[in-house]
C-alpha cells in the first residue's frame, strides 16, 4: 500500500498563476500552524483532565494539595481536616488558601480542626 503525500510537495511545475501558488504557499503553512496548535491544546488539556481526576479520585493528593496551601498550619491539623471532610469541602477550602492571607488561613484550619476533632465526618 503506497501512501500519497502529495498534498505536501510544493507543486512549483504547475501552469497556476502566481496568486494562487502563494495562497496555496500560505495555506499550507496555516495548515501546519494549526496543526501544531491542536496537539498542543490537547496535550495541555489531557494532562488538566488527569490532573482533576486524581484530585476527585485520590484522597492522597487532595491531602498532599491542602498541606501545600497551608505550610503554616501543623500536619496533624490538615490530615483531621482531610479525613473528616468530603470532596466539596476540601474544594472550598483549596479556593480559600489560594485567596486568603497564610496568616488568617492558619488561624481558619486551627478552627476548623477543633471543631471537627470529635466528629465522625462533616
Amino acid at each position: 500500500m503506497q501512501v500519497s503525500l502529495h498534498f505536501l510537495i510544493d507543486l512549483s511545475l504547475c501552469d497556476y498563476p502566481e496568486i494562487i501558488r502563494l495562497s496555496d504557499f500560505v495555506n499550507e503553512k496555516i495548515y501546519v500552524f494549526l496543526w501544531f496548535w491542536f496537539i498542543i491544546v490537547a496535550a495541555i488539556s489531557g494532562v488538566s483532565l488527569i490532573y482533576r481526576l486524581l484530585t476527585v479520585f485520590g484522597p492522597q493528593v487532595r491531602m498532599y494539595l491542602l498541606r501545600a496551601k497551608s505550610r503554616l498550619s501543623e500536619p496533624r491539623q490538615i490530615d483531621v481536616i482531610a479525613q473528616k471532610c468530603q470532596i466539596g469541602d476540601w474544594f472550598v477550602l483549596y479556593q480559600l488558601g489560594k485567596n486568603m492571607d497564610p496568616l488568617i488561613y492558619r488561624e481558619l484550619i486551627q478552627d476548623l480542626a477543633q471543631r471537627l476533632q470529635g466528629r465522625d465526618t462533616v
